[in-house]
């Protein structure tokens, strides 16, 4: 073979070998997406099992807590969600500080349990069952809203065990021993901006200069008494509800409402709230940072506003 011809056939090689790295090039973007889709897929059907096992008997077959049956909040709520890019809502990827302070907020609960409620320490580092790994599991089902594989499976584990959604769930709260010890760092009041996210909501726009910005709805903000800054109303669901009930009916503590709360003294339901009542899950608010006005909010709020 001559010179010209080695040549030739040097540079038919090169760009053969050009085009086969530029083809894996353009492939492999889409095939990491794929393998990375089939990854947390895999990671919430293990999550699901796990949820079903574990989870189901206080938050629900659907993760829907009291709206079910259940004695827990839900955990089946969009403000749960990380948005990925592309996603079928069209709306903007959650960031990645965002995603990563819900996925903290989320592990910690798992793990750390939730003092004062039913929520129980899972993480094997503090005593419970669960492994980081299998926590991770549950964690990723839930932020990624994959409960159709947790209805699946808890209907396939229905079938072959004779249980019911009924039987399963836990009706009675005064069965459960109470957490008494956190290792974590978030409290009912920190957990609120993880509640309160709404993950599907647009981008937000620049407001025309002069332009004023609206509340929610469109309504003016509402004007009255707060609580460590949040309506009396929000303060409530955001930290007494989980031991009342969303509606004040009632679970781990008392119902609150007016009707139940008929001929009690405001003092003494004052004295309740600024002191707790040692030997329950009644904590000293007082204690707990808030004001005389704030308690007396939270006491007028009470044995007023009906549910």
């Amino acid at each position: 073979m001559n010179t010209s011809k080695q040549v030739n056939v040097m540079i038919g090689l090169m760009f053969l070998a050009f085009a086969t790295f530029a083809g894996y090039m353009v492939y492999e973007g889409p095939r990491a997406e794929s393998a990375g889709e089939r990854q947390e897929a895999l990671l919430a059907e293990r999550g699901a099992q796990l949820y079903v096992n574990n989870c189901r008997s206080c938050h629900g077959l659907e993760g829907k807590g009291q709206e079910e049956g259940g004695i827990a909040p839900a955990l089946n709520r969009t403000s749960f969600l990380i948005m990925a890019e592309g996603n079928p809502q069209g709306v903007p990827a959650t960031p990645d500080g965002e995603a990563q302070g819900l996925h903290d907020f989320l592990f910690n609960t798992l793990s750390c349990g939730r003092t004062n409620t039913a929520m129980p320490v899972w993480s094997e580092r503090y005593g419970g069952p669960l492994s980081e790994t299998q926590i991770g599991y549950i964690v990723t089902m839930i932020t990624t809203g994959r409960w159709d594989l947790v209805i699946d499976y808890g209907h396939h584990h229905d079938e072959e065990t004779g249980d019911t959604a009924e039987t399963i769930l836990i009706s009675d709260p005064s069965t459960l021993s109470l957490t008494t010890k956190n290792c974590g760092q978030y409290n009912l009041l920190t957990a609120r901006e993880f509640y309160d996210r709404d993950p599907l909501a647009p981008a937000p726009t620049e407001p025309v200069d002069g332009e004023a910005t609206p509340t929610p709805g469109g309504e003016p903000a509402p004007v009255g008494a707060t609580v460590q800054g949040l309506a009396v109303g929000d303060f409530f669901l955001a930290t007494c509800a989980t031991c009342h009930g969303q509606q004040r009916q009632g679970l781990i503590g008392p119902a609150l409402t007016p009707e139940r709360l008929s001929g009690r003294a405001t003092d003494e339901l004052i004295g309740i709230l600024t002191n707790g009542v040692p030997g329950t899950a009644m904590p000293s608010w007082a204690a707990a940072g808030l004001t005389a006005d704030e308690i007396a909010a939270l006491v007028e709020y009470i044995t007023t506003v009906a549910p």
